[in-house]
């Protein structure tokens, strides 16, 4: 069988929660992938833990430069059709890209994918996983920025056609002190390829929540989100005027979640003011889509019966 995925995983000492990451894709009940695992200059156990699995998983070193330099470092040595994402501390289910596979079968390839989140604190009992032959619940968009519903911002629910991941040339090469909001820009950077498909059921990936999460930098995310904002204002990412509003509402409602729900409710109350100061235009735009959300007609819900 030809590849299918390439799952791209960086890894920054994450000794704790490496093993159970690579062992969920190890068990994938779809044969049609590789796991590469990209080491970015981890100083605990890391790299001894990827050597252990010899060649079932390929592994690459680097020298600490961020997780959007490893993702493209990954990227770049992949040879599946779709890039898969999958974080070090957080872990697919069996069937995941049994489900992805579904997806991209029913809706002719599509350029983007994001899966469905369970989120899973750290050190309570493996959820259990989705039965492998259940129906898979999506919504079809003609492209990300016309989408009708909140999205996530987890980074391992996203999968990405190749030839659209080298198009676009994949992640900023940002450095280790500035790559915050390396998801946000990912949307905006692959907003207008379609079609897009949102998973809604069944779960395809587990967020481990623990207090190494990266959403405890409340304030460097919001410096990196402002850095995205000043990207828009600079007409950078694709769609021009013709796609300033749905960019705008995209950015202006994570940049109001993550100063109120983040920033302000864990003291952070400069960042979160500074925040929603330089999106006010993104903020305003996020505030009367959604008030005008509820005249739509909603997205139908397709239903893809179980095999």
């Amino acid at each position: 069988m030809s590849l299918r995925f390439s799952v791209v995983m960086p890894i920054y000492n994450r000794e704790k929660y490496l093993r159970q990451a690579i062992d969920s894709v190890l068990s994938q009940t779809f044969p049609g992938y590789e796991l590469i695992a990209v080491d970015d200059g981890s100083t605990d156990g890391s790299l001894d833990i990827l050597k252990s699995y010899g060649t079932r998983i390929q592994v690459i070193q680097q020298k600490n430069s961020g997780p959007e330099v490893a993702r493209n470092t990954g990227a770049a040595a992949s040879r599946g059709e779709y890039i898969a994402l999958l974080d070090s501390d957080d872990f697919y289910f069996p069937a995941t890209l049994e489900t992805y596979d579904r997806v991209i079968r029913a809706f002719g390839s599509p350029a983007l994918i994001v899966g469905s989140e369970l989120h899973y604190h750290d050190g309570t009992p493996t959820p259990d996983p989705p039965p492998a032959t259940c129906h898979v619940e999506v919504l079809k968009y003609n492209d990300l920025l016309s989408k009708g519903v909140s999205l996530s911002l987890m980074g391992s629910l996203y999968v990405i056609r190749k030839s659209v991941y080298d198009e676009v040339g994949g992640f900023r090469n940002s450095d280790p002190k500035t790559w915050w909001g390396d998801t946000l820009d990912l949307v905006l950077r692959f907003g207008t390829f379609g079609p897009f498909v949102l998973i809604r059921k069944p779960y395809t990936a587990a967020y481990r929540v623990h207090e190494g999460n990266s959403t405890k930098s409340a304030k460097l995310h919001a410096e990196g989100y402002l850095r995205i904002v000043r990207t828009e204002r600079k007409g950078l990412y694709r769609g021009g005027r013709e796609r300033r509003w749905d960019r705008y509402t995209l950015l202006g409602g994570v940049a109001a979640q993550w100063a109120v729900v983040y920033c302000w409710r864990t003291g952070e109350r400069k960042a979160a003011i500074r925040l929603l100061w330089g999106a006010a235009p993104m903020v305003i735009a996020a505030v009367v889509n959604r008030l005008f959300r509820r005249f739509r007609k909603p997205t139908s819900l397709i239903v893809l019966p179980p095999k």
